[in-house]
């Protein structure tokens, strides 16, 4: 069967971007089908003015300002270079909705998913129309079946002007499952009473097909000669406190920090910038991992590390609904970083669900065998 697979791939400092879409297209290849990723570039446009606030445009000017006083050079880390080889990618670039709309990829299957493809960050419905008919799958040929798997939308921002635009078309789709708990009441009110919770994609491979990845001759990987413990950070409002304290507890255990963050993250702390691969390399090599990252917290578990969570604080803090649900569909009590305390780092834990021989097995309960009742 040949599948589309629509998903947010357009990064060059996300990693689990690009690795969620590189596990769902894997493990599709590897039950006979032929995926492919709709290279879609369409985003949301315009500016919802009902949010803007006094202190929003202050902290804006700010963050400008510290820009300019520190000039942050933008690292190449080759995300294109790892998608030209382990990617099957559309020949056709889509810049907006409408050329999906008139030209669509032919496929059997179109998948939607996974990360926040239904995030619509509460934009008036007139800028966000298009996108919302895009990642609803509102194009092709009408026999071509629509399925979600594991996508994402924020619940905080879905009004209900875009819910009654949702609504027809989700309930084309044969099949509708969400990465989040909290995204099943939305599917209800759409009137998808079956929609499942299921986990990432990137859970539907083991830590062996990623150790494949960094261990592949063609990938040139930067090896860590001494121990070391891994901060990985997303997004520029990514803590409250400074990283002192971390690095005093990697200094107390003998360990070198090696940090990566997202471009644009400014602080004095130096900075590693690794490929893809190398980055799975790090994951898998450190002693320690701590993390605000959604996708840093499920690597952690994948490769069964011993790790921590910064659970992000003011506009992004709803997000963290997302790492809860990936606590609790592991069985694990909650690994955040409260107050500096980075006890929960050497706390040990139990899950039945990531060991590589019971995965596929837990996955297809929890999704009914989705994508497997359609092949």
């Amino acid at each position: 069967m040949k599948i589309g697979i629509m998903t947010l791939s357009e990064t060059e400092c996300n990693y689990g971007a690009v690795l969620q879409h590189y596990a769902l297209q894997e493990y599709l290849r590897r039950k006979g089908h032929d995926p492919f990723l709709i290279r879609y570039k369409g985003t949301v446009k315009g500016i919802n003015f009902r949010n803007i606030t006094p202190a929003k445009v202050f902290r804006f000017i700010k963050r400008k300002w510290s820009e300019n006083l520190v000039h942050v050079q933008d690292q190449p880390r080759y995300f294109t270079d790892f998608k030209q080889m382990y990617l099957v990618q559309s020949e056709l670039e889509y810049i907006n909705y409408n050329d999906l709309k008139n030209n669509p990829p032919e496929a059997d299957m179109y998948i939607v998913g996974s990360d926040q493809v239904w995030n619509f960050y509460n934009t008036p419905l007139k800028y966000c129309r298009n996108h919302i008919h895009a990642y609803f799958l509102d194009f092709g040929k009408e026999q071509t079946e629509k399925i979600s798997y594991a996508a994402s939308w924020d619940k905080r921002y879905v009004t209900n002007e875009q819910l009654k635009e949702i609504k027809p078309l989700i309930n084309k789709f044969s099949y509708v499952s969400v990465r989040e708990k909290s995204g099943l009441e939305l599917c209800w009110k759409c009137g998808i009473m079956d929609a499942e919770w299921i986990p990432d994609p990137t859970l539907l491979l083991s830590s062996d097909d990623y150790r494949n990845i960094y261990q592949d001759k063609r990938n040139s990987i930067r090896k860590i000669k001494e121990k070391f413990l891994l901060i990985y950070l997303v997004l520029s409002k990514y803590k409250s406190f400074d990283l002192a304290f971390i690095y005093k507890y990697a200094v107390d255990k003998g360990l070198k920090v090696i940090y990566v963050t997202e471009d644009k993250i400014n602080d004095s702390y130096e900075k590693y910038y690794p490929t893809i691969p190398e980055w799975l390399y790090l994951v898998a090599q450190a002693e320690y991992v701590v993390t605000n990252s959604f996708h840093g917290t499920v690597f952690s578990l994948i490769f069964h590390k011993q790790f921590g969570t910064i659970p992000l604080v003011g506009y992004s803090s709803a997000t963290n609904k997302r790492i809860e649900s990936l606590y609790e569909l592991f069985h694990i009590e909650d690994r955040f970083i409260y107050d500096e305390d980075l006890s929960i780092l050497d706390k040990n834990y139990k899950t039945d669900f990531c060991y590589p021989e019971n995965r596929f097995e837990n996955l297809l309960k929890f999704s009914g065998g989705g994508i497997d009742k359609r092949s």
